[in-house]
């Protein structure tokens, strides 16, 4: 794993670290594919035997949807210059839920070589009004109930070809349409700003921005009328200014360590490092 995080970006004192981070569009992020399954062992894979158990019994307790699914696991990357080259191998949700989700904490002792660690991608939006938007999520999602979190799923086994290539910005517009009813005409400036991993969860996520020609009541009328589903129960917007990220993350809690990263990964891109030093240290201030 070769890292692109400039010493001037101390992340030490954030809910997430930078794996790489730059503007990639379509062309520079590139993917590769290995049958090579996750490392694992028996005592293992009882650990995430008994973590799904318990945690389907309790959805089904709860009335909330809980099934296994094809993912696409983190194996490694390598950024250079303006290109990100990403490996990935097969993973599940079940094993997902097993690791990362219930057994983070336990990182350290288990591996984060044997984590599941599908790969998120997630966007955050701007909108016509001069906002740029999450979304608070729902009380039937699996991790990070009532969070502020940025839109989007992760890499699914329908994202990848034949010849086990992997389109992620194709894999992130379809999480839009999904969750938003966006079309793909509607966001325009979409681009990959970065690779990070939360210190919760330890999941590796692919960061996009992207601009979009509706209004934040555009955006919620869109929503309603598409029906997408429960996933959140609003949308939260601040104001697109560097200088208002901060006051954000403390007015607005809780907020996912995703979406932190991703409104840090955003003040960088339109404020630069200096900015990100600043607020890193206003960040955590502001919630002691």
């Amino acid at each position: 794993m070769v890292q692109d995080r400039p010493a001037a970006l101390d992340c030490s004192a954030l809910p997430f670290e930078i794996l790489a981070h730059g503007a990639y569009d379509s062309a520079s992020v590139r993917t590769t594919w290995t049958d090579e399954p996750r490392p694992s062992d028996a005592a293992l894979e009882a650990l995430i035997a008994e973590a799904w158990r318990t945690q389907k019994a309790e959805a089904d307790r709860d009335g909330r949807c809980l099934y296994n699914g094809e993912l696409l696991r983190y194996v490694n990357h390598r950024s250079r210059g303006t290109t990100l080259q990403l490996q990935l191998g097969p993973t599940c949700y079940r094993d997902f839920v097993g690791t990362n989700l219930v057994n983070g904490h336990r990182v350290a002792e288990i591996g984060w070589g044997r984590f599941a660690n599908p790969v998120g991608t997630t966007a955050t939006l701007s909108t016509a009004c001069g906002l740029i938007v999450h979304g608070r999520r729902s009380a039937r999602v699996a991790w990070h109930a009532g969070h502020i979190h940025t839109f989007g799923g992760a890499l699914e086994g329908q994202d990848r070809t034949a010849d086990g290539t992997v389109d992620v910005f194709a894999a992130v517009r379809r999480e839009l349409r999904e969750e938003l009813g966006l079309q793909d005409g509607e966001l325009s400036d979409l681009v990959c700003v970065g690779l990070i991993r939360d210190r919760e969860i330890h999941q590796p996520e692919l960061l996009f921005e992207a601009r979009l020609p509706l209004t934040l009541a555009d955006l919620l009328k869109r929503v309603r009328e598409a029906d997408v589903g429960d996933e959140h129960i609003a949308i939260a917007g601040l104001v697109n200014r560097a200088e208002a990220i901060v006051p954000f993350l403390r007015d607005r809690r809780p907020v996912a360590p995703v979406a932190v990263g991703a409104l840090f990964l955003h003040g960088l891109r339109i404020a630069g490092p200096d900015w990100f030093a600043s607020a890193v240290a206003a960040f955590n201030d502001r919630i002691r």
